[in-house]
Parts: structure tokens; C-alpha cells; sequence
């Protein structure tokens, strides 16, 4: 069971979102210029470590022996989904490939299974009519 936030929490919440914009924006270039990428690994960003701060009421501790990082996977033109993960402190992900991307998509999901049953519910809503990938089979790793 969740913990209710409280109203401040919603507005500084809020605040990330928006702030968090261009990198969201960055995510959907990323995908539109490389149309045969799922996964994509970068650097957290500055709004998502507040909404990572705000959602567990706790500061995200970066240290000189983990980076924050960002694994990005893309269903569908638009339809993406994030995890934040630890990374080395000397990288930045821009030189990831889509199999490091998945193997750590798969290693997060089986250590967080609420990401498996999340991921497993958005498929199955783009699927539905209307959605964008409406009356397709379900493909591992299919955008």
C-alpha cells in the first residue's frame, strides 16, 4: 500500500514534471531518429531525481561509486516507459546498445516485479482499440 502525499509534495511533484519536458522530448527524438531502438540508458536528469526525492520522501544519494541512470524503453511512437537504475560514475549511456538496455530492463523487472505487471498492463492497453499499435500480437520487445 501506497503512503498518501501530501499537498506540498503534489506541487513540488508537479514542479519535476514539468521541468523534466526536454528530457522527455530528448526520449521521443531519441526513438523518432533510431526507429529500430527499444531501449535507450542516459543519465538521470536534475527533474526526475526531485520526482524520485518527492515520490520516496528520501534524498537520492550519488556517490563517487554509482551514477543515477535512466533506462528508457519505447513501445510505441509516444508510449515510453522509465527506470532509474545505478550506473558507473564515468559513464553517460550515449554509447549503450539496445542489448545492454534490455538486459538491464530484464534485471530490473525481475528484481521489481511491480514494473513486469506495470509494463505488462501498458502493453495491453496499446493494444486496444484506438490505441497506437490497436490489434497487434504482443511481440517481446516489439515497438
Amino acid at each position: 500500500m501506497t503512503k498518501p502525499i501530501t499537498r506540498q509534495q503534489r506541487r513540488a511533484m508537479a514542479r519535476h514534471i514539468a521541468d523534466n519536458e526536454t528530457t522527455v522530448e530528448a526520449d521521443r527524438k531519441f526513438f523518432e531518429r533510431r526507429p529500430n531502438r527499444v531501449y535507450r540508458v542516459r543519465r538521470m536528469s536534475r527533474a526526475e531525481m526531485g520526482q524520485w526525492e518527492t515520490a520516496l520522501d528520501d534524498q537520492l544519494v550519488i556517490t563517487t561509486e554509482f551514477s543515477a541512470f535512466t533506462v528508457v524503453k519505447n513501445f510505441a511512437p509516444g508510449v515510453r516507459m522509465r527506470i532509474f537504475v545505478p550506473g558507473p560514475p564515468d559513464e553517460d549511456g550515449n554509447e549503450t546498445s539496445d542489448d545492454l538496455g534490455r538486459f538491464l530492463w530484464e534485471r530490473h523487472s525481475k528484481a521489481c516485479p511491480w514494473v513486469a505487471e506495470k509494463e505488462a498492463r501498458l502493453q495491453a492497453a496499446i493494444r486496444l482499440p484506438g490505441g497506437p499499435l490497436a490489434g497487434q500480437n504482443q511481440e517481446p520487445d516489439a515497438a
